[in-house]
């Protein structure tokens, strides 16, 4: 038979096979490939890497893959640093940076890209590319390496910080003087000024808000060191033991670069400018003055086109940037506008005290009655024979005491105006279940945190109810006003609702601060001690919480955290913490043994176990359920061999 009488033989068997194939075939839908994970990779550089003698305009990679160039003019550092910006651009599948100004000469430049080098379509970026060129006929190798982070807490800067190399070893370069070396850290805060030269360079750290490559002072953070870095690098030999059958043996080794990595703490110098932020007049006789500095003692107030003698009571804020005025005198505070002139201790340019004086106008309207408020007001009284006396006036104490009181807990309450007199013993607090009110002896203290407040400690008794009372009248303020009687009950909480925490702390050389922090980005301290030598910390009555502990190396022994000084070469007050938050439980006690032998690295790694192994769980957990689903959908697949599976032929 011919092949032209096959032809149809041949189309009827391979309509079949189709039938056949199509048959036996899943039923479902084409899947897609895989996502593509590969970063770029570098095929070639012009010049070459390490390349000496360049006297090119621009340097070009070229790379397998279309790349996107968004972050790479954000990120892209170049050391030493270039007076204008390059001009960023690919052409095809290549790179090209191309320079805008004539490079120094015999100078060794190195381009960090940091993680900016991403593919067009996925953004899988090439991490941590480096380059460097030579302009002259030398390639400088030489590099510093360290971590930078913030002082107060040790977390490193979330923005980055610029690190700038001086071979100008004057005070002043860091102000005035574009540095010779530069490198930016990364999300840990690490950093590696590398290629360069042999020399004695002042190395610092900034925030650079303003990108001029140099340090605002007061308006931006720095870190500095104690001592000149002299970067060297030594190789050192070593001979290959194992290498066998060979006259010679094989001399291999490796070079070390010194000095070691340098752990800098970023601090804010405190630079005293002062100036008034801002001013407001509450009520008639309430004026609040806010201050960028502490102003205290050095502050007055005085009336312009009003004759007053002792018109007025100043109360300061904690930190003493902040500055209420009472007018105590009716004749004046019954003037909607006053004109004041403020006087305060001011630096000239040469850093020498004056009095500044700033004059303002507090001006205060009283609120209006609405229409229908005072509508139904003058029906009321118009219904009314008799018109009703006006109440005495007083004023209501403001406390912020629980229904549940803590065992340390302490009660405070505040006036709302400065007092003139108060009889404490006015103040009354009993057993609530003692139908006799027999008083207990509880002494009230006036508060010199916060003014107008008043506290009460007392050692209370587990799950046993109280009653705090004030009399009528116990206290007068300055305008005559008396206080409003006042009662409040409450409950003390069980003893075993609290845990406690005690620290043993060894090699400890200087006062001390442990405080006991919330567990949040926030830290806020809950509770602190202090100690100046070996030996225990108790923390009693603690919630069932989770909490952070951190020490402060108080160095100056004032109790509190100094953020140190350039202007006086002093470095931050050091800080540390225990590396594990603290999960209290109930009618329990922890101990723990701290050596404070301080860390060189001021290390902050804080692990919460409890979460750590929530998280292990769960991942497991989300495992199996991915394979089991896997797995039931492998047998219930068209064509699978699996029980419960079918084929369809």
């Amino acid at each position: 038979m011919k092949l032209k009488g096959k032809l149809p033989f041949l189309i009827i068997a391979m309509l079949a096979w189709i039938v056949i194939i199509s048959s036996c075939a899943n039923i479902g839908m084409p899947a897609g490939g895989p996502r593509d994970s590969v970063p770029p990779v570098l095929l070639e550089t012009s010049p070459e890497y390490r390349a000496l003698n360049f006297n090119k305009d621009a340097i070009r990679f070229t790379f397998n893959e279309y790349l996107q160039t968004d972050k790479i003019s954000e990120e892209l550092v170049i050391s030493p640093p270039l007076e204008k910006r390059p001009i960023i651009k690919t052409k095809s599948k290549t790179l090209i940076i191309e320079f805008n100004e004539d490079l120094k000469d015999s100078v060794t430049y190195s381009l960090d890209f940091k993680n900016s080098i991403v593919d067009n379509n996925e953004k899988n970026p090439l991490e941590n590319l480096r380059f460097s060129f030579s302009t002259g006929p030398e390639y400088d190798s030489l590099r510093v390496a360290g971590r930078v982070i913030n002082a107060f807490n040790l977390e490193p800067n979330e923005e980055g910080s610029l690190l700038v190399l001086h071979s100008n070893l004057h005070d002043s370069a860091v102000f005035r003087v574009r540095p010779d070396y530069i490198a930016k850290t990364d999300e840990e805060g690490l950093f590696m000024i590398d290629n360069i030269a042999s020399g004695t360079y002042k190395l610092f750290a900034i925030n650079d808000m303003n990108n001029d490559l140099m340090y605002n002072e007061g308006a931006e953070e720095i870190a500095f060191l104690d001592t000149l870095v002299i970067p060297e690098a030594h190789f050192h030999a070593e001979a290959d033991t194992m290498v066998s059958g060979v006259d010679s043996m094989l001399v291999m080794g490796h070079t070390h670069f010194s000095p070691e990595p340098f752990y800098m703490r970023y601090l804010m110098e405190d630079i005293f400018e002062q100036y008034v932020e801002s001013t407001e007049r509450e009520s008639r006789n309430k004026f609040l003055f806010l201050f960028n500095e502490s102003i205290a003692d050095t502050f007055s107030v005085n009336l312009i086109n009003h004759e007053a003698e002792d018109w007025q009571l100043f109360e300061y804020g904690t930190k003493k940037d902040s500055v209420l005025m009472w007018i105590t005198d009716t004749m004046v505070s019954r003037y909607d506008s006053l004109y004041m002139q403020l006087a305060y201790t001011q630096l000239d340019s040469a850093g020498q005290p004056y009095i500044k004086n700033d004059t303002v106008l507090m001006h205060y309207a009283d609120p209006k009655e609405e229409p229908e408020k005072k509508n139904r007001r003058r029906g009321r009284e118009d219904e009314e024979e008799e018109p009703k006396p006006e109440p005495i006036p007083q004023f209501t104490w403001k406390t912020d005491i629980p229904s549940t009181m803590e065992l340390n807990g302490m009660i405070r309450f505040v006036s709302p105006q400065p007092v003139d007199t108060f009889n404490t013993s006015m103040v009354r607090m009993y057993l609530t279940e003692d139908t006799l009110k027999t008083p207990l002896p509880v002494t009230v203290q006036e508060d010199a945190s916060q003014y107008r407040s008043y506290s009460i400690r007392y050692d209370w008794e587990p799950i046993t109810g109280y009653t705090l009372e004030i009399d009528s009248a116990a206290s007068v303020n300055i305008y005559g006003i008396t206080s409003k009687a006042y009662s409040k009950g409450f409950k003390t909480r069980e003893e075993d609702y609290y845990g406690s925490l005690e620290f043993n702390f060894t090699n400890v050389t200087m006062p001390m601060v442990v405080q006991i922090l919330k567990n949040n980005d926030d830290e806020e301290v809950l509770r602190q001690k202090t100690f100046a030598e070996n030996g225990t910390v108790l923390f009693e009555y603690l919630a069932p919480e989770k909490y952070k502990v951190k020490v402060i190396y108080d160095a100056n022994g004032n109790g509190k955290w100094d953020a140190g000084s350039f202007q006086d070469k002093i470095q931050p007050e050091r800080v540390a913490y225990v590396q594990e938050v603290i999960k209290l439980r109930s009618n329990w006690s922890e101990s723990h043994s701290w050596d404070l032998t301080p860390d060189p690295m001021f290390s902050k790694n804080i692990r919460d176990i409890e979460e750590e192994e929530r998280k292990r769980k769960e991942a497991l957990e989300k495992q199996q359920k991915e394979e089991e689903e896997q797995r039931n959908n492998s047998m219930l697949r068209p064509g699978s061999s699996g029980s419960g599976g079918f084929q369809r032929r």
